[in-house]
């Protein structure tokens, strides 16, 4: 049965989100969008989709159901349109006793839609198990297979595994399963039949869940990631084959992201925007692998919605996603057109200046005297509703701290993030070292799972000694450890010094007994700074450090007016003679 759209009055949609003003030209958000369409709302809640064309159709799919997570398990739909404009249904699939969701549609080399699928078995009202399912349809895209389970390589299956995308590239499938039960939970996985996935490597994201992979003409695979507990996403890339990747923070969250990479590598990603007042919208961002997050576009939406998909045709972009904010939760179609003029007309506003003294006073700036100025002091991200306002005044901290900041002005993406430490401590004079030092530090090296340093102390000593640098020189395992280092640095004359402090896991290190840098909790490789006034002699030196799985680092640094940033050298590091 033809399934005919309604249209959305576009043009009344758009004086709402951006009100007319007779004195300026169309954005270019304004000029982007061509249509957006609501193409199926059949079921209660038809949510979570996924965008493909076929043999010359697009096909949609998405989950039918009662609601986003509900009691009656969901059923997978798929449809189909030869024009973009008139759908009609190809495939209903249900299992009896598995909530089947999040679909994805890819095509696979011997041209056949696969749809992946997850099923989720509930006891009671609770979760249960998690099994990935793939269906697979004929060489016309007109009948679908029974889903089957997804074999996972031994090494990994738990039983809570979700794989929630995969994409072929080069004859081979690959995908990310999700595993809620282990802290690094992304897993990378490859399959040449669909079906049967290998183990490749493990993501280091903390917390990581919803995953989409992409290839650029490089053949470096990237990945955006998003995270739970209300965390930014995570972005990755790496090349063949795929095992050491570098990873940034991107600087919004995530929520079903779909990335597709354009011409020169200009990468989009779709996503749920997550705002403090806890209403929620579709965008389209622009996303570099270094992590810089541009928004672009807000699609008519609100409430329950996103989870969206890509497809380029005929120079056009065009994104399926699904929203609550009109009578029901449904599945649209958004049409943007003239892709490179539009996107690369989005031009940021100028980026802040920050300036301050060692007196800890900020004062902050920008060319464009329009833009409105956000900064924070508490770590986050500014952006328009996060962070404070700056109002021309200056600002005073008591100790060294992280500033962020960011210019905002209407209409406009907003300017690049600025960070930079600020403000200095003074801490209290030399250690008075009365007794005999010798070179090097004092280590214990502990065994056994953690989730911050402050546990490290609860675990099993397997091993101590001493060891002339700080490092993981002395490891004796590969995952799942932790040392605890103590001893003095000999600071060679009064002033003020820069310490690096990166870890892979968490760390802390403390100066003379006061917290100097925190850099706890899991996550993969990230240096924390602080600036430090320091008295020529012996200062008391602590560091914390554990490992959790996936890669391991830990490397500390310094700088000064009179050395560049090194690797803090032996010859400073000393430690008590430890009488026998």
């Amino acid at each position: 049965m033809i399934f005919k759209t309604q249209n959305i009055f576009l043009i009344v949609i758009l004086i709402l989100l951006f009100p007319f003003d007779g004195a300026s030209q169309n954005s270019p958000e304004h000029d982007a969008i061509l249509s957006v369409e609501r193409i199926w709302d059949r079921a209660i809640h038809n949510a979570f989709t996924s965008l493909i064309e076929f043999n010359g159709k697009m096909y949609c799919t998405f989950r039918e159901s009662n609601g986003h997570v509900s009691d009656i398990n969901g059923s997978i739909r798929v449809i189909a349109s030869d024009d973009s404009q008139n759908w009609y249904s190809v495939a209903l699939i249900s299992e009896l006793g598995v909530d089947l969701r999040d679909p994805e549609l890819s095509i696979t080399p011997d041209n056949k839609i696969m749809l992946n699928i997850a099923g989720s078995v509930y006891v009671g009202g609770k979760l249960h198990a998690m099994n990935p399912k793939v269906s697979f349809s004929d060489s016309k895209g007109r009948n679908f297979s029974k889903p089957k389970n997804i074999e996972l390589d031994a090494e990994i299956k738990t039983g809570m595994d979700w794989l929630w995308r995969a994409t072929w590239h080069k004859g081979k499938s690959y995908g990310t399963v999700y595993q809620p039960s282990k802290v690094k939970s992304v897993q990378l996985v490859v399959s040449t039949d669909g079906i049967n996935y290998k183990y490749i490597t493990t993501f280091d994201v903390a917390g990581g869940n919803e995953t989409t992979l992409r290839f650029n003409d490089k053949n470096e695979m990237v990945a955006v990631v998003r995270r739970g507990d209300s965390k930014n996403g995570s972005i990755g890339i790496s090349a063949p084959p795929y095992k050491l990747w570098k990873w940034n923070q991107l600087e919004t969250r995530l929520g079903g992201p779909d990335l597709i990479i354009l011409e020169n590598d200009l990468m989009l990603c779709a996503t749920r925007e997550y705002l403090p007042d806890f209403s929620e919208h579709t965008i389209i961002v622009k996303v570099t692998p270094e992590g810089e997050t541009t928004k672009l576009l807000t699609l008519p939406s609100r409430g329950d919605c996103s989870y969206p998909g890509f497809l380029i045709k005929n120079n056009i972009l065009y994104v399926s996603y699904y929203s609550s904010h009109e009578e029901k939760t449904a599945i649209y179609l958004a049409r943007i057109a003239n892709l490179k003029n539009i996107f690369d007309s989005f031009e940021r506003v100028d980026k802040p200046y920050i300036s301050f003294d060692k007196e800890g006073i900020i004062k902050l700036s920008c060319k464009d005297k329009d833009v409105k100025i956000k900064y924070t002091l508490d770590g986050s991200i500014p952006s328009v509703l996060n962070g404070n306002t700056y109002k021309n005044r200056s600002i005073k901290v008591s100790r060294a701290t992280l500033l962020r900041a960011i210019s905002v002005k209407n209409k406009f993406p907003s300017s690049k993030i600025i960070s930079q430490t600020v403000g200095s401590d003074i801490f209290q004079k030399a250690i008075d070292v009365s007794e005999k030092v010798q070179m090097g530090l004092h280590y214990k090296e502990f065994r056994g799972k953690v989730r911050n340093t402050f546990e490290i102390a609860d675990l099993p000593k397997i091993n101590s000694g001493k060891i002339s640098n700080l490092g993981l020189s002395h490891k004796n395992f590969n995952e799942n450890y932790a040392f605890i280092f103590t001893g003095y640095i000999k600071i060679p004359k009064d002033g003020l010094y820069t310490f690096y402090l990166s870890s892979n896991d968490g760390s802390r290190f403390y100066l003379n007994d006061k917290l100097a840098i925190n850099n706890d909790g899991a996550h993969s490789n990230r240096e924390e700074v602080v600036n430090l006034s320091m008295s020529k002699g012996y200062h008391k030196l602590k560091v914390y450090y554990y490992q959790l799985g996936g890669g391991s680092n830990l490397n500390m640094e310094w700088s000064s007016n009179d050395f560049k940033k090194e690797e803090i050298p032996n010859t400073v590091l000393f430690s008590d003679i430890i009488k026998k």
